[in-house]
């Protein structure tokens, strides 16, 4: 039996179609058929994409600004003298968008109990070490900073949308732009304020 043979198809292999004579092309691949087919419908997104708001634009035009490789490695050499090696290699081998979410809900907790509760063993015990830094210094109100501080590290390292972070969001939701700003490009240097570690 004849075949359609035309390699005007999606994976460019030839149209195995029948037809009723050779050289004869299906009506997929004829002028006709082309000009009345119907349209492949959309899909639609797995996952819904973030509306465009003018608070996501502005998340995303500082955070790209203001979380350069060379803020991400001050960033990194401060949480790496509270973080133990290990547990810092879990963290940044971790999923980021995940990781990020943990830390906005750890620092949104209220104390240390509910703290304890949240998902995610390696956010966990990243906060425990950074708590106990705080601790010590005698900043423990700064804790919840610390941590979306640190989510956006992770965002950024990972080449994320910044306006899809959400301790970014959380950081202005709570402080507003300009003191968020401020805020990141202190790069978590309340951790690295002289004073004991255990």
């Amino acid at each position: 039996m004849a075949v359609c043979g035309s390699k005007r198809t999606e994976d460019g292999k030839p149209c195995r179609t029948p037809v009723t004579r050779r050289g004869k092309r299906c009506r997929a691949h004829t002028w006709y058929g082309l000009l009345f087919s119907k349209p492949t419908p959309v899909l639609p997104r797995q996952t819904p994409r973030a509306q465009r708001t003018p608070m996501r634009a502005a998340t995303r035009t500082e955070g790209v600004r203001i979380a350069t490789e060379q803020w991400q490695a001050i960033v990194a050499a401060r949480a790496r003298l509270v973080i133990p090696a290990d547990t810092w290699q879990a963290l940044t081998t971790a999923d980021a968008s995940s990781t990020c979410t943990r830390f906005a809900q750890l620092a949104a907790a209220d104390d240390a109990a509910t703290r304890a509760q949240a998902p995610g063993p390696v956010a966990l015990e990243v906060t425990r070490h950074i708590a106990q830094r705080h601790d010590d210094l005698g900043t423990d109100d700064l804790l919840p900073r610390s941590l979306r501080v640190l989510g956006v590290y992770l965002c950024a390292a990972e080449a994320r949308d910044l306006g899809d972070c959400r301790c970014l969001r959380d950081l202005i939701d709570d402080h507003g732009l300009a003191e968020a700003k401020h805020v990141l490009q202190g790069a978590m240097s309340d951790l690295a304020a002289s004073g004991p570690t255990r």
